[in-house]
């Protein structure tokens, strides 16, 4: 665990998380240009790459986040700063779609599907995807607990860094920022260039179904409503549902342990309910255990120098003061 003191004061407007987050936002930028038909955007008459149109988007939003750091946060805005520590967040969803699209271009968009079928069934001696579904699919109960429990996975991803900020602790709450941004910029670039799509759009049968197997309530309307029309074939491995649920069950750990029951209960419904609802074979999940095993130490160790560097492009030269605060604290 890093030390507090190897880190540079609370006055260095530039945060370890932003670094984190415009670097995601160029490279995507600079992939979208370099995979630009991830689609065509109608623009008046005829109709141009989609990537072309993301690209300059993707810097801009790295440039209004910079603009938004040089802002001062007085208390008064608490809105501000509220912002300013977890945007990071509305982006996962929208990026994630991002390298989904991208994933589909690059290499032609060869997956690696039948690599992670074969060590399904190796591993099993059956498809997981189907047999788990296939099995349970009869039960309202077991689906809506399951398709509730994958849904889920986003109130745990939103709320869990909040409690920290709540409570006035926000060296915390950057710290966690700090740790879930620096996973969205490695895995979501990994996802680029190593396309999984899943069972549900590997195996034919599971996707000519398109869940009209599943009986239920509110959750599995609603998940067969949003998978609909959404894509989501290419960043199957490592799950992140999986990855992030574990570690918002760490950063819960630090914080606020009386509820680290309810997540550890949620984070295994949740890694069930990814193979339940076919997005994942089950070494995805395994994937998405090890990732977060191997990256949450390795990014809260990154955090340190990360900040460093946050500090000193924040310098006096540069407009900033974290460096020079930095450079007369003993």
């Amino acid at each position: 665990m890093t030390d507090t003191h190897d880190l540079p004061s609370e006055s260095a407007k530039l945060k370890a998380h932003d670094l984190a987050t415009v670097s995601l936002l160029l490279l995507l930028a600079l992939f979208s240009l370099v995979w630009r038909d991830t689609g065509r955007i109608q623009l008046f008459a005829g109709s141009i790459p989609r990537g072309l149109v993301v690209a300059p988007v993707l810097v801009l939003l790295a440039v209004l986040i910079m603009a938004l750091v040089r802002t001062e946060l007085r208390t008064t805005y608490p809105l501000i700063r509220f912002v300013r520590t977890f945007y990071p967040q509305a982006l996962f969803g929208p990026l994630f779609f991002e390298v989904i699209l991208l994933s589909s271009r690059v290499f032609g968009g060869k997956s690696h599907d039948a690599l992670f079928a074969a060590l399904d069934e190796a591993i099993f001696g059956f498809q997981p995807a189907i047999a788990f579904s296939r099995t349970f699919s009869g039960s309202p109960f077991i689906n809506e607990l399951l398709f509730g429990a994958y849904c889920s996975f986003f109130v745990l991803l939103a709320v869990t860094p909040w409690i920290p900020y709540l409570r006035g602790d926000r060296k915390e709450a950057e710290r966690e920022m700090a740790i879930f941004s620096g996973y969205m910029l490695i895995v979501f670039v990994f996802y680029v260039f190593f396309r999984v799509m899943g069972p549900k759009y590997w195996i034919p049968e599971l996707k000519t179904s398109w869940y009209t197997e599943f009986s239920g309530g509110i959750f599995v309307a609603f998940m067969r409503w949003g998978l609909g029309f959404s894509t989501l074939s290419g960043a199957a491995f490592p799950s992140s549902h999986v990855a992030v649920s574990l570690m918002m069950c760490y950063f819960v750990h630090r914080t606020e342990r009386r509820l680290l029951p309810l997540y550890a209960f949620l984070s295994l419904l949740i890694c069930l309910a990814t193979v339940y609802l076919y997005a994942h074979w089950a070494t995805d999940v395994v994937g998405g255990a090890l990732a977060a095993a191997l990256l949450l130490p390795l990014l809260d160790r990154l955090r340190a120098p990360l900040s460093r560097l946050a500090a000193q492009l924040d310098s006096p030269e540069r407009g900033g003061k974290g460096a020079a605060f930095e450079a007369e604290t003993p």
